[in-house]
Protein backbone atom coordinates (compact mmCIF):
# COMPACT_ATOMS: atom_id res chain seq x y z
CA UNK A 1 0.00 0.00 0.00
CA UNK A 2 1.35 3.67 -0.78
CA UNK A 3 0.47 4.73 2.88
CA UNK A 4 2.70 2.19 4.45
CA UNK A 5 5.50 2.74 1.80
CA UNK A 6 5.29 6.52 2.73
CA UNK A 7 5.35 5.76 6.14
CA UNK A 8 8.79 3.40 5.73
CA UNK A 9 10.35 6.12 3.75
CA UNK A 10 9.28 8.46 6.94
CA UNK A 11 11.18 5.96 9.00
CA UNK A 12 14.32 6.47 7.37
CA UNK A 13 14.49 10.09 6.83
CA UNK A 14 13.55 10.66 10.56
CA UNK A 15 16.47 7.97 11.83
CA UNK A 16 18.74 9.57 9.08
CA UNK A 17 17.87 12.53 11.22
CA UNK A 18 19.30 10.85 14.65
CA UNK A 19 21.70 9.96 13.20
CA UNK A 20 23.31 13.04 12.81
CA UNK A 21 23.49 13.66 15.69
CA UNK A 22 24.42 10.70 18.14
CA UNK A 23 26.34 7.40 17.59
CA UNK A 24 25.21 5.73 20.01
CA UNK A 25 23.78 2.61 18.15
CA UNK A 26 21.34 1.25 21.07
CA UNK A 27 20.23 5.14 20.74
CA UNK A 28 19.93 4.06 17.24
CA UNK A 29 18.11 1.25 17.30
CA UNK A 30 15.30 2.63 19.58
CA UNK A 31 14.59 5.77 17.10
CA UNK A 32 13.55 3.12 14.62
CA UNK A 33 11.89 1.19 17.42
CA UNK A 34 9.64 4.60 18.15
CA UNK A 35 9.41 5.20 14.42
CA UNK A 36 7.87 1.58 14.02
CA UNK A 37 5.78 1.93 16.70
CA UNK A 38 4.38 5.37 15.35
CA UNK A 39 3.60 3.94 12.11
CA UNK A 40 1.82 0.87 13.80
CA UNK A 41 -0.28 3.44 15.52
CA UNK A 42 -0.83 5.30 12.59
CA UNK A 43 -1.79 2.06 10.95
CA UNK A 44 -4.21 1.14 13.94
CA UNK A 45 -5.85 5.01 13.55
CA UNK A 46 -6.50 3.95 9.88
CA UNK A 47 -7.85 0.71 10.37
CA UNK A 48 -10.50 1.89 13.11
CA UNK A 49 -11.30 4.96 10.34
CA UNK A 50 -11.87 1.85 7.59
CA UNK A 51 -13.49 -0.69 9.87
CA UNK A 52 -16.03 2.53 11.04
CA UNK A 53 -16.72 3.13 7.14
CA UNK A 54 -17.48 -0.60 6.31
CA UNK A 55 -19.90 -0.74 9.38
CA UNK A 56 -21.27 2.43 7.65
CA UNK A 57 -21.58 0.76 4.07
CA UNK A 58 -22.98 -2.07 5.77
CA UNK A 59 -25.72 0.47 7.47
CA UNK A 60 -26.37 2.86 4.45
CA UNK A 61 -26.77 -0.70 2.60
CA UNK A 62 -29.73 -2.22 4.14
CA UNK A 63 -31.20 0.83 4.50
CA UNK A 64 -31.41 1.18 0.89
CA UNK A 65 -32.04 -2.11 0.28
CA UNK A 66 -35.22 -1.43 2.95
CA UNK A 67 -36.27 1.71 0.96
CA UNK A 68 -36.30 -0.02 -2.95
CA UNK A 69 -38.56 -2.53 -1.01
CA UNK A 70 -40.60 0.21 0.70
CA UNK A 71 -41.08 2.50 -2.81
CA UNK A 72 -41.80 -1.28 -4.67
CA UNK A 73 -44.75 -1.94 -2.29
CA UNK A 74 -46.21 1.55 -2.72
CA UNK A 75 -45.70 1.45 -6.23
CA UNK A 76 -48.21 -2.07 -6.36
CA UNK A 77 -50.43 -0.29 -3.73
CA UNK A 78 -51.48 2.54 -5.96
CA UNK A 79 -50.84 1.69 -9.60
CA UNK A 80 -54.54 0.53 -9.94
CA UNK A 81 -55.41 4.54 -8.86
CA UNK A 82 -52.78 6.24 -9.47
CA UNK A 83 -49.90 5.91 -12.55
CA UNK A 84 -48.12 8.92 -11.86
CA UNK A 85 -47.23 8.05 -8.38
CA UNK A 86 -46.55 4.47 -9.18
CA UNK A 87 -44.60 5.54 -11.62
CA UNK A 88 -42.72 8.24 -9.38
CA UNK A 89 -42.62 5.15 -6.69
CA UNK A 90 -40.73 3.03 -9.53
CA UNK A 91 -38.34 5.93 -9.86
CA UNK A 92 -37.52 6.21 -6.23
CA UNK A 93 -37.06 1.83 -6.16
CA UNK A 94 -35.15 2.36 -9.10
CA UNK A 95 -32.77 5.12 -7.08
CA UNK A 96 -32.54 3.32 -4.47
CA UNK A 97 -31.19 0.26 -5.96
CA UNK A 98 -28.53 2.11 -7.83
CA UNK A 99 -27.73 3.74 -4.78
CA UNK A 100 -27.30 0.19 -3.12
CA UNK A 101 -25.16 -1.44 -6.14
CA UNK A 102 -22.78 1.65 -5.63
CA UNK A 103 -22.54 1.21 -1.82
CA UNK A 104 -21.87 -2.31 -2.29
CA UNK A 105 -19.40 -1.71 -4.73
CA UNK A 106 -17.73 0.90 -2.21
CA UNK A 107 -18.19 -1.91 0.82
CA UNK A 108 -16.77 -4.61 -1.07
CA UNK A 109 -13.34 -2.23 -1.63
CA UNK A 110 -13.44 -0.95 1.76
CA UNK A 111 -13.88 -4.72 2.86
CA UNK A 112 -10.81 -5.67 0.95
CA UNK A 113 -8.61 -2.47 2.02
CA UNK A 114 -9.25 -3.50 5.96
CA UNK A 115 -7.91 -7.21 4.99
CA UNK A 116 -4.93 -5.92 3.56
CA UNK A 117 -4.42 -3.26 6.42
CA UNK A 118 -4.77 -6.10 9.03
CA UNK A 119 -2.60 -8.37 6.96
CA UNK A 120 -0.18 -4.66 6.94
CA UNK A 121 -0.81 -4.15 11.04
CA UNK A 122 0.47 -7.59 11.84
CA UNK A 123 3.64 -7.73 9.48
CA UNK A 124 4.99 -4.39 11.05
CA UNK A 125 3.78 -5.72 14.86
CA UNK A 126 6.06 -8.73 13.72
CA UNK A 127 8.49 -7.03 12.81
CA UNK A 128 8.85 -4.45 15.66
CA UNK A 129 8.74 -7.32 17.91
CA UNK A 130 11.40 -8.92 15.84
CA UNK A 131 13.28 -5.21 16.19
CA UNK A 132 12.72 -5.45 20.13
CA UNK A 133 14.33 -8.68 20.39
CA UNK A 134 17.12 -7.95 18.89
CA UNK A 135 17.63 -4.77 20.28
CA UNK A 136 17.39 -6.65 23.98
CA UNK A 137 19.64 -9.40 22.96
CA UNK A 138 22.32 -7.18 21.68
CA UNK A 139 22.23 -4.76 24.43
CA UNK A 140 22.66 -7.91 26.59
CA UNK A 141 25.45 -8.97 24.45
CA UNK A 142 27.24 -5.61 25.17
CA UNK A 143 26.86 -5.39 28.79
CA UNK A 144 28.51 -8.51 28.90
CA UNK A 145 31.53 -7.67 26.91
CA UNK A 146 31.35 -4.09 28.21
CA UNK A 147 31.59 -5.95 31.66
CA UNK A 148 34.49 -8.22 30.99
CA UNK A 149 36.74 -5.11 29.38
CA UNK A 150 36.46 -3.46 32.70
CA UNK A 151 37.39 -6.61 34.58
CA UNK A 152 40.21 -7.40 32.09
CA UNK A 153 41.81 -3.71 32.33
CA UNK A 154 41.61 -4.22 36.19
CA UNK A 155 43.89 -7.62 35.39
CA UNK A 156 46.28 -5.61 33.18
CA UNK A 157 46.82 -2.66 35.35
CA UNK A 158 44.70 -1.44 38.25
CA UNK A 159 45.16 -5.35 39.81
CA UNK A 160 48.59 -4.66 40.48
CA UNK A 161 47.86 -1.67 43.25
CA UNK A 162 45.01 -3.49 44.84
CA UNK A 163 47.08 -6.62 45.35
CA UNK A 164 49.55 -3.87 46.96
CA UNK A 165 47.02 -2.47 48.78
CA UNK A 166 45.55 -5.65 50.24
CA UNK A 167 49.11 -6.62 50.71
CA UNK A 168 49.43 -3.46 52.99
CA UNK A 169 46.26 -4.03 54.29
CA UNK A 170 46.94 -8.00 55.44
CA UNK A 171 50.51 -6.45 56.69
CA UNK A 172 48.68 -4.41 59.30
CA UNK A 173 45.76 -7.03 60.23
CA UNK A 174 48.61 -9.13 61.41
CA UNK A 175 50.74 -6.48 63.36
CA UNK A 176 47.54 -5.61 65.09
CA UNK A 177 46.99 -9.67 66.20
CA UNK A 178 50.83 -9.72 66.87
CA UNK A 179 50.02 -6.34 69.36
CA UNK A 180 46.46 -8.03 70.92
CA UNK A 181 48.36 -11.12 71.66
CA UNK A 182 51.49 -9.41 73.66
CA UNK A 183 49.79 -8.64 77.04
CA UNK A 184 48.84 -12.30 77.46
CA UNK A 185 52.37 -13.09 76.55
CA UNK A 186 54.01 -11.05 79.26
CA UNK A 187 51.17 -11.62 81.63
CA UNK A 188 52.05 -15.32 81.29
CA UNK A 189 56.20 -15.50 82.20
CA UNK A 190 55.69 -16.26 86.04
CA UNK A 191 53.46 -19.26 84.16
CA UNK A 192 56.61 -19.76 82.02
CA UNK A 193 58.65 -20.24 84.43
CA UNK A 194 57.44 -22.74 86.61
CA UNK A 195 56.14 -24.87 83.29
CA UNK A 196 59.98 -25.28 82.89
CA UNK A 197 60.92 -25.66 86.41
CA UNK A 198 58.20 -28.77 85.82
CA UNK A 199 59.77 -29.79 83.31
CA UNK A 200 63.23 -30.07 84.25
CA UNK A 201 61.75 -32.06 87.20
CA UNK A 202 60.19 -34.34 84.74
CA UNK A 203 63.17 -35.24 82.73
CA UNK A 204 65.37 -35.90 86.11
CA UNK A 205 62.37 -38.15 87.28
CA UNK A 206 62.77 -39.47 83.89
CA UNK A 207 67.23 -39.83 84.11
CA UNK A 208 66.48 -41.12 87.38
CA UNK A 209 64.55 -43.89 86.26
CA UNK A 210 66.74 -44.68 83.81
CA UNK A 211 69.70 -45.00 86.30
CA UNK A 212 67.96 -47.31 88.57
CA UNK A 213 66.63 -49.92 85.35
CA UNK A 214 70.51 -49.46 84.93
CA UNK A 215 71.75 -50.60 87.97
CA UNK A 216 68.43 -53.62 88.49
CA UNK A 217 70.22 -54.86 85.31
CA UNK A 218 74.17 -55.25 86.99
CA UNK A 219 72.76 -56.27 89.95
CA UNK A 220 70.99 -59.57 88.07
CA UNK A 221 74.13 -59.93 85.65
Amino acid sequence: MKLFKKLAINVHSRVEAVADRIENKEALSTAYIHEYERIVAKAKVRSAQVESEVARLEKEAARLSEQAELWAARARRVHSTDESKALACVARMTEARAGRRQVLSDLEEARSLKHRMARDVEGILEKLEALKRRQRDLAGRQSCAEAINAIQRVDGGIQHDIDDLFTRWETDVVAQELHARTPDTAGDSLDDEFAALERKQSLRRALEEILEGQEQEKEKE
